[in-house]
């Protein structure tokens, strides 16, 4: 079943380029209905325009107000003045024809390079990837994330690890970021409902495999924080969260953060806004939760090592089923509130593993295989051993500690939408 469009959805307007008489009416007609055979979603198609000399560009003056993106058919050689005119509206721009037949969207692509938001496409399959692309820069570019505890030093911290801090994540990726002060957090969480705690506290033990050290008061003050976030990303129209800590009576949010990650609301651990950027990114790119991790390596198995507290239940799809848990203590750490759980990966399982460099002008990608997934006592609670090509060039040429995997190879995709919005890729 295709993914229908929302008012949010990508908005994409057809446009033909050809002299009067030179196709037939209903070529532009049959080209859409093929499109629309052809995608795996659903975009909005607006519509379609055709333009026969440079004047009649006007046309597109009042549409393109609400235009993601134009698909551009070019079926003849010529009017390479048209399709300056039509680039200048800055919108990003996919040439096409029919399946095969490529010569002519060159001859347009001509008079744009190098524009970084225009694409020849060979074949519909071409044009559902780009088309997905711009959807999920859409989506990005419309995500708000709620900062818990931002008047914490811990926040702080690690916000300074962005150069240029909010304006530069604004600038790059259009994101928008709003704060919150413990005092209301450390409140909310206080006066939480204690039946709806419990409710789903009851669930979350029904649901584990087994149940080791945390016990059931450890569950209802993770369950409440949980409530709280639920909670305040509604009121708030945030779509990710991360949250500061401290020294105060709030847990520490690990399954919390499982549980949201499962849902869809992109979650990272000890406030790190460099993580949970990487990890919007790959849950709109790939559509499935990610996992963070501190960084290790082991060059003997060829390999690097991930090791935290989060992972997600259902690393295969927010459409597939949830792994088995087991529900533990937080690192080999007993304290009230201290709840994360082992979830197994699956070895033998591609992934995409990746970080945004601290200047938002790079993202480090590369392409692994689970080796092994285990709960060991001297590393967190989930660690994962995948191996890579080239672990020791991988450790010299990323940016920091934590990384973030999805389960696929989104390499390309990555590569793609990293040009889109003006980053390096460096990849291993």
């Amino acid at each position: 079943m295709k993914e229908s469009f929302s008012s949010d959805s990508l908005k994409v307007l057809p446009v033909l380029i050809c002299r009067k008489e030179e196709v037939k009416k209903e070529f532009l007609e049959k080209r859409i209905e093929q499109l629309k055979d052809n995608l795996t979603f659903e975009p909005q198609l607006l519509k379609a325009v055709i333009i026969n000399e440079e004047g009649d560009v006007s046309f597109l003056e009042k549409p393109v107000e609400k235009v993601d993106v134009v698909l551009l058919y070019k079926p003849h050689l010529g009017l390479g003045n048209c399709v300056v005119k039509i680039s200048e509206y800055g919108l990003p721009m996919i040439l096409f024809n029919e399946e095969g037949k490529v010569n002519n969207p060159l001859d347009a692509l001509e008079y744009v390079y190098p524009g970084k938001k225009v694409w020849v496409a060979v074949n519909y399959s071409d044009i559902d990837f780009y088309l997905r692309l711009l959807s999920v820069k859409k989506e990005i570019e419309h995500t708000k994330i709620l900062v818990l505890n931002a008047d914490y030093l811990h926040w702080e911290k690690f916000l300074c690890r962005v150069l240029g801090g909010l304006e530069a994540i604004k600038e790059r990726f259009g994101i928008d970021l709003e704060y919150m002060e413990s005092e209301e957090v450390i409140g909310r969480w206080k006066s939480m409902d204690e039946e709806r705690a419990r409710l789903i506290a009851k669930k979350w033990m029904k649901e584990a495999e087994r149940v080791v050290e945390p016990s059931e008061k450890d569950l209802l003050a993770v369950a409440r924080l949980y409530l709280v976030m639920k909670d305040l990303l509604k009121e708030r129209g945030a779509q990710a969260i991360t949250m500061a800590y401290s020294d105060d009576p709030l847990p520490v949010p690990c399954f919390a953060y499982t549980n949201l990650r499962d849902e869809g609301t992109p979650a990272a651990c000890e406030a790190d806004i460099i993580s949970l950027l990487s990890m919007i990114i790959l849950h709109y790119v790939a559509n499935k939760p990610c996992f963070m991790g501190n960084t290790f390596v082991d060059l003997n198995d060829e390999a690097i090592i991930l090791s935290h507290c989060v992972c997600p239940r259902k690393m295969k799809g927010y459409n597939a089923g949830a792994a088995p848990y087991v529900l533990r203590s937080y690192h080999k750490e007993k304290f009230a509130g201290s709840l994360t759980a082992f979830v197994k990966m699956d070895t033998d399982q591609e992934v995409t593993i990746c970080r945004l460099g601290g200047d938002l002008k790079t993202m480090l990608i590369t392409k692994g295989k689970i080796m092994s997934c285990e709960d060991l006592e001297d590393y967190c609670r989930v660690t994962v051993k995948i191996k890579i090509d080239d672990p020791k060039g991988f450790i010299h040429k990323t940016s920091g500690n934590h990384h973030v995997m999805v389960y696929g190879d989104f390499r390309e995709q990555l590569r793609e939408l990293n040009r889109i919005f003006g980053l390096t890729t460096v990849e291993i």
